[in-house]
């Protein structure tokens, strides 16, 4: 059977820049005078007949079928420490679309990316940069006004929901880095290249966004999506790829909720925090910074037509 065989080396000697890379004294981190090119290594190993770690002979028919031919994507290293965590857990394991097919979860992208000279409002547009450290962050110098953010709505409302999950799935190194929507920020406008995931029909057989949140955040698991982000031209991109990401199955309702306990716990908290600042700075007559009054959720009128053209 006709086969491809793919080595995926982390270095070639070389930087970017086309300056020498070379190794490092692990005791006294000084460089040593011997390149770093796993690369040549490698390709020597392999034509040594030695094992080389990370390589995968995959047959001819499934890479034309997977229309893949990128070594990292095969490279089964990247999944190792989730299955040795599954291992030593006990755990199950099950894939994001079969989590989709069966009807636990949805996904969807973002709305789209309005230009620099329509970002002026009070609805906060986010970019793949404004997700981390496990939040939405608001940044108020990229605020859209009602009616453009209606037209990337296509409607009067964003179409986001409270505990909704949100990632970048595009353009960025933090691919797989979720966080997680509270109540009051569903009224956004999201850049098109990121993930979306609710829990489809609630709570149920142990699932909860909280649980998903949990289980998304685990190193061994964030691990995956090195795997399955390729880059397209010069941009990170993950396609449906993600339906490939293993995350632990639920044993028990009881056992899913011990184990995202602490996630439920401080979002939950930091969302009532939140609602009760709003509420304070609402009703006061005084005037806030932009970056204060980001975090208070935006007027959106009742209209149910949404609102193609710009406030004069």
């Amino acid at each position: 059977m006709d086969e491809v065989v793919l080595l995926n080396p982390a270095t070639c000697g070389i930087y970017k820049d086309g300056g020498g890379r070379y190794k490092v004294d692990s005791t006294t981190g000084e460089r040593t005078g011997e390149l770093d090119n796993e690369m040549a290594e490698q390709v020597e190993a392999y034509l040594s007949g030695k094992p080389v770690p990370g390589m995968a002979r995959v047959p001819l028919a499934q890479v034309y079928a997977g229309r893949i031919l990128v070594p990292r994507y095969y490279d089964s290293r990247w999944g190792e420490p989730f299955a040795k965590l599954c291992e030593v857990e006990g755990w199950s394991a099950v894939s994001l679309g079969k989590l989709e097919d069966d009807g636990i979860i949805q996904v969807r992208g973002g709305h789209g990316s309005p230009s620099n000279d329509r970002r002026r409002g009070h609805i906060p547009y986010i970019k793949v940069s404004d997700i981390r450290s496990l939040r939405v962050n608001v940044n108020p110098t990229n605020l859209v006004s009602e009616a453009v953010a209606r037209s990337f709505w296509r409607g009067a409302t964003s179409g986001l929901e409270a505990w909704d999950l949100i990632s970048p799935n595009r353009a960025s190194s933090n691919i797989g880095e979720f966080a997680i929507l509270l109540p009051g920020e569903e009224q956004m406008v999201l850049t098109k290249e990121v993930f979306v995931i609710r829990m489809a029909a609630g709570e149920r057989q142990g699932w909860s966004p909280f649980f998903l949140f949990w289980a998304l955040c685990l190193k061994a698991v964030r691990l995956q999506w090195q795997r399955v982000a390729l880059m397209q031209t010069n941009r990170e991109d993950v396609g449906k790829r993600y339906r490939e990401i293993l995350v632990p199955q639920p044993k028990s309702k009881d056992w899913a909720e011990k184990a995202c306990g602490a996630f439920r716990q401080y979002f939950t908290t930091l969302a009532g925090a939140r609602s009760d600042f709003c509420t304070r700075l609402r009703g006061s007559r005084l005037e806030y910074i932009a970056s204060a009054l980001s975090a208070v959720p935006p007027p959106v009128s009742d209209s149910s037509e949404p609102d193609d053209s710009e406030p004069g």
